[in-house]
């Protein structure tokens, strides 16, 4: 028999009400992504809010991935491009498509990669190979495929980085399509 600690929080059906300090804990995030975004929050946030733990833990990936990664910002951007392609999320593919775009990656290379194609560039041809084939095996690459890669200029902390913008997008695009999340003018 399993019983919940002294210290659990109260639950629904104890009759306690929980929305509350959640609401807070929601408020307080959305104010640091709006402070991110010039006073907006964009939907994928707000839904997430509904969850502030998911919220919290899908902010932390992103802001350290983005802040204390090996990858430039344009390089994390075409990977969370493709896990959105690979997830099939019209939200996340938008928002990284213009995302891409302002790295100074150009349009006719993002097509590229959004048709499944390498680009012609050498590095960004590796960086998008690893991350189909991590998304494509769930990370079961054999020492020689790894070898290649490191080869091809992808460092090991360079490609355990695509493992984890891997995992913070699946969280996000999962999310948006099940929760459907409305794609936000600015990114349509």
């Amino acid at each position: 028999m399993s019983r919940e600690p002294a210290d659990a929080p109260p639950s629904p059906a104890d009759g306690a009400t929980i929305a509350e300090p959640n609401e807070g804990r929601a408020s307080g995030l959305l104010a640091d992504v709006a402070a991110c975004f010039g006073g907006t929050v964009p939907n994928i946030y707000r839904m997430l809010a509904e969850n502030p733990a998911v919220l919290e833990s899908f902010m932390t990936q992103e802001r350290l991935l983005a802040d204390c990664g090996v990858l430039s910002h344009g390089e994390h951007a075409v990977v969370a491009l493709i896990v959105a392609g690979h997830s099939h999320c019209r939200y996340c593919q938008a928002v990284f498509a213009k995302e891409v775009e302002a790295c100074g990656i150009s349009p006719n290379v993002r097509r590229t990669i959004q048709e499944g194609r390498l680009p012609r560039d050498r590095r960004l041809a590796a960086l998008v190979h690893a991350t189909r084939r991590t998304l494509a095996s769930h990370g079961r690459l054999g020492r020689a495929e790894i070898g290649a890669l490191e080869r091809r200029g992808l460092s090991w902390p360079e490609l355990l980085e695509i493992t984890g913008i891997i995992a913070a997008y699946t969280l996000a695009t999962y999310a948006n399509n099940l929760a459907r999340t409305r794609i936000d003018p600015e990114f349509a």
